[in-house]
């Protein structure tokens, strides 16, 4: 993911209310600017203390890879629905959310590596 996206997401999560961020120089933070421009002077704080070297950056973004194969693919959903279905049955939203987690680690950790 680009270094804007994260921007954004950290903003965001934050309670900024941005519609968007540009990343002048990535180097330069002081040319980092927020949509609308009225909310920069509340996002240059969290823009000052923003590490895009932070790992939960990639972290974050590997969550949301496999949460969006999960809930989007309808066949890998399906399997994962029929196994849990066949091994704990019945299968549940909250059955499948435990799931998903425990997916989702193991694709960030690998540990068939």
């Amino acid at each position: 993911m680009a270094l804007a996206e994260w921007l954004d997401r950290k903003l965001k999560a934050s309670g900024v209310a941005i519609t968007g961020v540009s990343i002048g120089a990535p180097a330069d933070k002081t040319t980092w600017k927020v949509s609308p421009v009225s909310l920069q002077p509340q996002a240059q704080p969290i823009i000052d203390a923003f590490d895009p070297n932070d790992p939960t950056n990639v972290d974050t973004d590997l969550d949301t890879e496999v949460k969006q194969a999960l809930d989007a693919e309808r066949l890998i959903s399906a399997v994962v629905w029929a196994i849990i279905d066949t091994y704990s049955a019945p299968a549940s939203k909250a059955k499948y959310g435990t799931a998903r987690q425990k997916i989702i680690d193991a694709y960030k950790a690998r540990p068939w590596v």
